[in-house]
């Protein structure tokens, strides 16, 4: 049975008692999807995991995407990962090496830095994500993450009825763009691969009846409203949902797994020298469809 401490009442939980080198029993996996409902990330130290252990884990939340970096950028260049169903979260080379300042992975994971939510650029975006740690800064590198059920409950009721039903446009690209990449530049191969998509704005989620903010920097419009309306709003619940009683900041430590669940969370990367190395991986988990047909 696992050992759950949660960090507060109901958002976030610090896991023991479980060595995940090993497959997932049925018992570990329900308790583990049940933990992931309830607090949303969960935190467990102490997980030496290889490439296909951490896949094996990953399998217990449903089936795995395909990274954007294995499917994208990197489609005609070895990868540091021997696993397409994982994302390089590095600022290594394939042969291990710190990347050079200008190699273009290094502004693409500049993004990491925004808020965000992973894979709400997808149709059929991501449920659970699970990242590891293997080489970690000894200062800077934090992930933050904002409870994005408690933002929705937390909103002005007026302000829940006007944005209960809008639907967003999420762009892949766009969110690139605000870090400064070049749009022009890109190959329109990438763009036929990851084109813009609609996502609701306020998930019901099915577990629990509750309501969830799904907010993220990828976010390029909202349907309805002119390019400057649909800012206002955006910048708006930005902030709100950014202040810092939602917020959990993880200080990684190598061996670190942290699962968040991206339909109640959001999430963003903070600076780091990079002089320093810093080695993760992360998997993705595909939710079960589109949330504009949800």
């Amino acid at each position: 049975m696992l050992e759950v401490t949660p960090v507060r009442e109901d958002f976030v939980a610090e896991i023991a008692g479980v060595d995940l080198c090993a497959p997932p029993t049925p018992e570990i996996a329900r308790e583990l999807r049940a933990a992931l409902d309830q607090y949303g990330v969960l935190v467990i130290p102490s997980q030496p995991l290889n490439e296909a252990q951490q896949l094996k884990v990953a399998e217990v939340f449903g089936p795995l995407e395909v990274s954007v970096g294995a499917s994208i950028y990197n489609a005609k260049r070895p990868r540091r990962l021997d696993h397409a169903q994982l994302s390089d979260i590095s600022n290594l080379d394939e042969s291990g090496k710190l990347l050079e300042p200008g190699d273009i992975r290094r502004l693409i994971n500049l993004s990491n830095q925004l808020w965000h939510t992973d894979s709400s650029f997808k149709k059929t975006p991501a449920s659970a994500s699970l990242l590891s740690a293997q080489e970690v800064a000894p200062v800077g590198g934090a992930t933050e993450f904002a409870d994005m059920r408690t933002v929705w409950d937390t909103l002005d009721p007026a302000l829940q009825s006007r944005i209960g039903d809008l639907v967003a446009v999420h762009d892949y690209f766009y969110s690139r763009s605000l870090t400064g990449f070049d749009l022009d530049g890109i190959p329109p191969e990438w763009r036929e691969m990851q084109p813009p998509v609609k996502q609701v704005l306020v998930r019901t989620l099915p577990h629990g009846n509750r309501r969830s903010l799904y907010l993220a920097s990828h976010i390029r419009s909202i349907e309805g409203m002119d390019d400057e309306e649909s800012k206002a709003l955006l910048d708006e619940l930005m902030a709100f949902a950014t202040q810092q009683q939602f917020i959990y900041r993880h200080r990684w430590r190598v061996g670190d797994l942290v699962i968040w669940d991206n339909r109640t969370t959001m999430h963003r990367g903070t600076k780091f020298d990079e002089k320093y190395r810093r080695a993760m991986r992360r998997a993705t988990v595909q939710d079960t469809g589109p949330t504009v047909l949800q």
